[in-house]
């Protein structure tokens, strides 16, 4: 099931494609104008309007090398977990969870005043997400867990959930070597578990729907979609709209 679901080029990902095209833009014209910093993410100091915050998701790195490395990181991923889980909930609530998701990265961003960003907070929004897919994949076929794709969003999830955390102690040094070490678990991590747990949250909220697509699948053989998540990708275009508008606004 699982691997008949990352092979159906029937199941569309429009608004995953539309979120990477964003990064891998303003990642990139940052790096070769890099003027547009200012305008894009929140590299120089937490004291920036909303409107800058907003972006936050989109820049990645503080410099070229760490900009394309983040980059190319964040971009596996979400060909790994954000287009799988697209084509289980649909353009429509795969938008949802992504806005939820968005909400909470630069409510707590601003709250705390964080410098650093990057799309990693929502790409761990999917991964809890995808903690409760595989669990219903094994609800509704146990042999799922056996499947290559199945024990691929297996590694995946690990790493993101283990690796990650150590990893991201020691950001926070590259741009404040003040630091302690608590304050790098703390501020390296706060906004990726909060995003994490809300990604199992939603997880559970669309329960339901995710039984409903993967019963689907596994009777007759495909996953079939709503009008609703076409009209998502329409919708999903005001992000590279804002993104543009940033320099009038």
């Amino acid at each position: 099931m699982f691997d008949d679901i990352r092979g159906d080029i029937r199941l569309k990902t429009y608004v995953s494609y539309i979120l990477a095209a964003c990064m891998v833009i303003i990642t990139l014209i940052t790096i070769f104008i890099p003027e547009l910093k200012a305008l894009y993410g929140v590299g120089d100091g937490p004291a920036v309007n909303i409107f800058v915050r907003l972006t936050i998701p989109f820049q990645h790195g503080f410099d070229t090398v760490s900009s394309i490395i983040h980059l190319v990181f964040n971009l596996i991923i979400m060909w790994v977990l954000g287009t799988y889980l697209e084509k289980v909930l649909g353009s429509y609530r795969f938008l949802i969870t992504t806005l939820v998701s968005f909400f909470m990265y630069v409510l707590f961003h601003r709250l705390l005043l964080l410098i650093g960003h990057g799309f990693t907070p929502i790409l761990m929004t999917y991964s809890g997400v995808m903690f409760v897919v595989m669990a219903e994949g094994r609800y509704v076929k146990t042999r799922s867990m056996f499947e290559d794709y199945f024990i691929t969003l297996r590694g995946v999830q690990l790493g993101i959930w283990i690796l990650l955390p150590v990893l991201m102690v020691f950001v926070p040094l590259y741009y404040n070597s003040l630091s302690s070490l608590l304050q790098n678990i703390f501020y390296g991590n706060i906004t990726h578990v909060i995003c994490g747990a809300t990604g199992v949250g939603l997880g559970f909220v669309f329960r339901q729907h995710i039984r409903q697509k993967l019963t689907q699948q596994t009777r007759k053989h495909y996953i079939k979609h709503s009008k609703s998540d076409r009209l998502a990708v329409y919708v999903a275009f005001g992000f590279p709209l804002y993104l543009a508008l940033i320099f009038f606004i």
